[in-house]
């Protein structure tokens, strides 16, 4: 009878911990399905709220702020150019459409552009510094791009640089260097020519025209300023061109067409 006894009560706590395990894992299965939910909510929230603030009726951008130091360029034309590219919402407006809009403008170097909230842009822009007027019509700015405003009007006074197209960067780089070994003479390039024939002719802004011809004419020049001080500097106001081309001299017209 015992051993009867002790058997049912083994039973019987076999069944208590089968129907404990069983709860146990109800309970989880139902903590696991809340999270499930919860998680599903919150990512259900996340979504209509991207979709509602990404539409162009909420958060719409309704001014274009334009930053940057300029003498040739105007805010509002710039603000005038941006806005019909300015489309979407605070979050869907298309960045790189406004900037590239921008950057068309011939004035315009370089622009950055950031949101500002809650219905701003601003955009920071860089214009054109121009160092050239390259064949009459076209300007050559600071980095050496060739540009062309409808209109120009600069507010300082550029030398000229002439010469074949798809040669304006070398033609530039040319000119500062002949410039800087002009610099212990004072004389100031106004015009520099290359033509057809690649001949090179410098007028100065004196009116004094330096002729150095096709070849050698870095030696040519460095010959000019070795006889400047002792030769030429004297009577140059009188000298209309001075030509260089020589092997061992140079020749000199003078302003009333006498001959030297």
């Amino acid at each position: 009878m015992a051993k009867k006894s002790q058997a049912v009560k083994g039973v019987r706590q076999q069944q208590k911990t089968h129907q404990w395990r069983e709860k146990l894992n109800a309970v989880v299965k139902l903590s696991w399905l809340k999270k499930a939910v919860m998680v599903s909510l919150v990512l259900g929230v996340m979504w209509w709220a991207q979709h509602q603030l990404s539409t162009i009726e909420v958060l719409p951008i309704s001014t274009v702020k334009i930053e940057g130091e300029f003498k040739y360029l105007s805010k509002q034309v710039l603000k005038d150019h941006a806005l019909p590219h300015v489309r979407g919402g605070f979050f869907t407006v298309d960045l790189i459409s406004v900037r590239e809009a921008l950057l068309e403008l011939p004035w315009v170097e370089d622009v950055s552009i950031r949101r500002q909230w809650p219905d701003a842009l601003s955009a920071r822009v860089m214009e054109k510094i121009p160092v050239a007027y390259w064949n009459t019509n076209k300007l050559l700015s600071s980095r050496g791009e060739l540009f062309e405003p409808k209109e120009i009007k600069l507010t300082v006074v550029l030398p000229e640089i002439v010469g074949q197209e798809g040669q304006h960067k070398n033609m530039l780089e040319e000119l500062g260097r002949l410039q800087a070994w002009l610099a212990d003479t004072g004389l100031i390039i106004q015009k520099m020519k290359q033509d057809a024939r690649r001949s090179w002719t410098l007028t100065m802004t004196t009116g004094l025209e330096l002729r150095l011809g096709r070849d050698q004419q870095h030696e040519r020049l460095h010959r000019f300023v070795d006889i400047y001080d002792q030769q030429l500097k004297k009577q140059i106001q009188q000298i209309k061109h001075i030509d260089m081309r020589y092997t061992n001299g140079f020749a000199v017209a003078l302003r009333q067409d006498q001959g030297a």
